[in-house]
């Protein structure tokens, strides 16, 4: 049993969290159910902007490439290239239409 306070909050057991492997910080999902209230854990994805991550992965890239010595644009762009047919090939088992 748990008691509601005024702002809507409540405790959920002790013996309800380890069974469900609830830690503080964890988000739950509430659920009506048959006049009651269905609890389960849910993971939560920070939302991260693509525009955040490919700014991101070019820095990296162009950190990495100054360590290995690549300071050509043009010399980059061909390894990008090539990347980008290697990735297709995998993943789509054929070279990417010219």
């Amino acid at each position: 049993m748990a008691k509601v306070t005024r702002k809507g909050q409540m405790t959920i057991p002790q013996e309800l969290r380890e069974a469900l492997g609830i830690e503080p910080g964890d988000y739950v999902a509430l659920r009506p159910l048959m006049g009651g209230i269905l609890i389960s854990k849910v993971s939560v994805t920070p939302h991260v902007r693509a525009e955040d991550v490919l700014h991101h992965l070019v820095v990296s890239l162009g950190q990495a490439a100054e360590q290995r010595g690549i300071r050509e644009d043009e010399d980059l762009d061909a390894i990008i290239e090539d990347v980008q047919q290697r990735v297709y090939q995998e993943r789509y088992g054929e070279e990417p239409a010219p």
